[in-house]
């Protein structure tokens, strides 16, 4: 019975640790530079995130060659993508909610270009108020319907929410999100926890976590450098905060997949594992090569 009994326990932890192991990694950034960083190739990682404007393949603009240099070296590398689309970056439309009409016509251009995208989020952080689908979720739920009559055989992540300092301002938002689905029963959800992350606690994730069903990807998020003027540059801080990200997560199953934002540092939101040269790795890259390779 002793050796039966220590059997059942070892299964038992092994069971427990299962989800852990199961967590995909990726990352997320904007310059095609990541791919040829030596630090980056050591990360062994074939996922990445990149996120655009929804209307960035229309015209021969910065945008879509900047998309080029990326999404061409991430197909060349064999990595896998998944892209999530914002608002416009022309100026007079940034702050505008395009019709599903306009939205299709330039989500279709950007699968045309790029046909070997195969992943989406219909829009990114759609409960921020830097994106204008803030104040409207019955909006942001009309583009992921869109998207997935436009994309027959894709996977489209539904809302990818921003957890914010309240949760359950997130949680209402999800709440109006999924009425205006109607019918419609999302099984993949995008959440970027990073209020959790470098606040040190939980709350928003699991409020994310028992507001809807289905898999969670914490498609972005990751440990703040600097972000002003909450935010003073740290990379103790950012070390303290990296790791937990990977705490949290662990704290579901639901959880499948994570992706670190960023890896090129500078700017006035600074996650960064480098510095702005994206080559000289920060403290923070330690702890995430550790969890991503185990050494």
């Amino acid at each position: 019975m002793t050796r039966l009994t220590l059997l059942l326990a070892v299964a038992a932890s092994l069971f427990v640790a299962a989800p852990a192991s199961a967590l995909v990694y990726g990352m997320g950034d904007e310059d095609a530079g990541m791919f040829s960083a030596p630090a980056f190739t050591a990360l062994h990682l074939k996922k990445a995130r990149y996120v655009v404007a929804y209307d960035a393949a229309l015209s021969d603009s910065f945008e879509r060659q900047q998309a080029d240099a990326f999404l061409g070296a991430a197909h060349a590398g064999g990595y896998e993508l998944l892209i999530s689309f914002e608002h416009s970056r022309v100026p007079k439309l940034a702050n505008k909610l395009p019709s599903t009409a306009t939205y299709q016509k330039g989500v279709r251009a950007f699968m045309k270009r790029y046909p070997y995208v195969r992943l989406y989020s219909a829009w990114d952080e759609v409960n921020d108020c830097s994106q204008p689908t803030c104040r409207s979720p019955k909006a942001a739920a009309g583009y992921y319907l869109t998207m997935r009559r436009t994309c027959g055989g894709c996977t489209v992540m539904a809302a990818e929410v921003l957890d914010t300092t309240d949760p359950q301002q997130t949680v209402a938002y999800l709440r109006s999100y999924q009425a205006a689905l109607g019918k419609v029963k999302p099984t993949l959800w995008g959440l970027h926890n990073y209020s959790d992350v470098n606040r040190f606690r939980s709350t928003g994730t699991r409020a994310v976590l028992a507001a809807v069903k289905g898999d969670v990807w914490l498609s972005e998020t990751g440990g703040l450098y600097e972000f002003q003027p909450g935010f003073p540059p740290s990379t103790s801080r950012q070390v303290k905060a990296e790791k937990q990200m990977f705490t949290l997560a662990r704290i579901s199953p639901r959880i499948q997949r994570l992706y670190v934002y960023s890896w090129t540092g500078g700017g006035s939101f600074d996650a960064g594992l480098t510095e702005a040269d994206g080559i000289t790795t920060r403290p923070a890259y330690d702890v995430v090569k550790s969890a991503f390779t185990g050494s």
